[in-house]
Parts: structure tokens; sequence; C-alpha cells
């Protein structure tokens, strides 16, 4: 693992978490991973919290208020913001996937971000910031590139419509919108599916493959260091109209991150392989299947490919302008992975 640069003299300040900054917050997709993460961040903070969602949460917590809305439909998008005069705005919500057909992700993630980007800015909000992904910047963005990447997705529903809304987000700013724009990395954590759940239920059936024995890239970023990296794109006066990326910055690979988490939990190591030309078969293979039952794949050729990912990503201005500096190192969330499954707490 490479060492982080040293933090600027701004970020060596940042001692303790970011605080949110006064104001009420609307949060889409709420009910999601990062979501729930930061309801709980804002309600510690005694904010007042919207949620915007499909479904409300089982238990609503103190402090937080519901609201409905579907962003396939514009007109579920005015309802639920109508009357709302938040402060702030975290756009969350997302088809997230390596399957499905196009037209869903594009209905969520491009049109239905433009019109809830125009909703809440047409509402007064003071910034708001679209979460993209660094999988809008295709599977082989450069060997350290920086936020000034264009979006360009790699060719999959997912990457593709991600890349898509961030340039209707990016569209919008650049015509006046109090927008700010955040790529983050692979967001692991205590309750993440993909990188911690996923793969736990794998390793510990024994079923853990790794397409070319866990080449590619990591771009690993801890969910409390996203959401410092969220908070600061909202209070820093120079990040509007602005793109930045969040990392932990560290580099890593898929097989090391694995390994390392399969030793956090005491379980034993990923060890098979298979090279990306039979991953790729597979792949085809289990999409057939799935086209035939209606049910997602185990994993698709979009997928081999994005475990695949060349390159590497620079947060040197983000930490620049955000004051923005990981605070929990991977050793430390891992760690915190492992306490709580080997204690049968769920990871």
């Amino acid at each position: 693992t490479r060492p982080s640069p040293a933090p600027s003299a701004r970020a060596d300040r940042m001692s303790v978490r970011p605080q949110p900054p006064e104001g009420s917050f609307l949060l889409t997709g709420a009910g999601g991973f990062i979501g729930a993460h930061l309801t709980r961040r804002l309600l510690e903070a005694g904010r007042e919290v919207i949620l915007a969602d499909l479904t409300p949460p089982a238990t609503l917590p103190a402090g937080a208020q519901f609201v409905r809305i579907d962003l396939r439909d514009k007109g579920s998008v005015r309802q639920g913001l109508q009357g709302l005069r938040p402060t702030w705005a975290v756009h969350l919500a997302a088809k997230v996937g390596d399957w499905g057909a196009r037209e869903d992700f594009e209905a969520v993630n491009v049109s239905g971000a433009r019109a809830l980007l125009e909703g809440v800015c047409a509402r007064g909000v003071t910034r708001a910031v679209h979460i993209s992904s660094i999988a809008a910047m295709g599977l082989d963005a450069g060997s350290r590139a920086d936020a000034s990447a264009p979006p360009v997705g790699a060719g999959d529903a997912y990457s593709d419509t991600k890349a898509a809304g961030e340039r209707e987000a990016r569209n919008l700013a650049a015509q006046g919108a109090p927008i700010t724009v955040v790529r983050p990395g692979d967001v692991y954590g205590v309750g993440c599916v993909p990188w911690v759940r996923r793969p736990l239920a794998l390793m510990a059936a024994g079923q853990m493959v790794l397409v070319e024995g866990g080449v590619g890239h990591f771009a690993h970023v801890h969910v409390e260091n996203l959401l410092d990296g969220i908070l600061l794109a909202l209070s820093t006066p120079d990040a509007r109209a602005d793109t930045f990326i969040v990392t932990d910055d560290a580099d890593c690979t898929v097989g090391e991150y694995f390994t390392r988490l399969a030793d956090a939990c005491d379980l034993p190591r990923p060890r098979r392989a298979v090279s990306r030309g039979v991953a790729r078969a597979m792949g085809a293979v289990m999409e057939l299947g799935a086209r035939v039952t209606g049910r997602p794949p185990p994993f698709s050729r979009a997928a081999v490919g994005y475990v695949l990912r060349r390159g590497g990503f620079d947060i040197s201005r983000t930490r620049a302008v955000l004051g923005y500096t990981p605070r929990v190192t991977l050793a430390e969330g891992l760690a915190e992975i492992g306490r709580r499954y080997r204690a049968g707490l769920g990871a």
C-alpha cells in the first residue's frame, strides 16, 4: 500500500470529523448504505433531516421527516419537493448494479437526477451535492487521474448513465446552479453489501474467485471518510460548480483488499483464480440465464471489467480545496468489520 501524502495545513487541522453546516438537509437515497450513515451523522449533530426515497424506513428516526420521491416520475419529484425549503441537498439516489435494462438506469441516473437537482435548486438550496462515481471515469482514466478527467463511462449501463447524470449536474452548475459534484471511490464499511457482506458470504462458503488473481485497482474509501468529503463539499464556498474525487488515497488491488478482509474476519483467504476470458464467458452464460429466469445474474461481463480496472486516482485537489484528509485507514476500517463479524453482529 502506498503511504498517503502529507496533508495540507488546512487538512492537518481536521483532527475531528467535520461537522455539518447549520440548516436543514434533504437526502435522496436515504435508505441506502451511504444514506443511512449520513442520516446518522446529521442527526447526531442535531440537524433537521428530510429523507427522500421510494419507501419509508421501518422506524423513522427522531428528528427526521420522510417524503416519497420516485426519480422515474417527474410528477413524483415535483410532488415530493412541494412545500420543502431545505438549506442543503445531497443527491445519493441511483440505480446501481451491473445488470438491468438501460432505460431503467437512464430514468433514475440521468433524467431523474436532472429533475431532482432542478427541483431543489429552484427551492433555493444553498448548495446541492450530486454524488457521481469513479465509475463515471471509465475503466482506465490514467495512472493518477484527477477530477479534470471528463465523465465518459465504460460501455455498461451503470457507468454510462452515472457519467451522463454527472454531465447533467455539471451543465446545471455551469448555468449558475449551486451544485458540486463528488465522485466517490469504492465505498466500504459496516453494512456495505457489494464490498463487505457479499464477499464475506462467498468466502465463508468457499466460493470466492479472483479474476486474474485480483490485479484490478481497488480505490477504497471508508464510508466515514466519504461523509467527511460530502460535508466539506457542502460547506466550502470555493467548492461551488466544481468536481472532487473522494477516496482513501492509498493504492490497493482487488486481491489485496479481499485478502485483508478475509484476514480481518478470520476466514480463508480467496485463492481460486480465473482468467478474464473465462470470467467473461461465465458472465455471458449467467446473463443468458438471467434473461430466461428474470433474476439478476451472480455476476456479469460488466462486473468482470470493473474488477479489472486499471489506473489510479489523485485527490490532491480535494485535499487542497476542501481540506479533506482520510481519517479512517483501511486497517482501521477492516478491523471494525472484523470485530463485528467475529462477534456475530453482522458486517
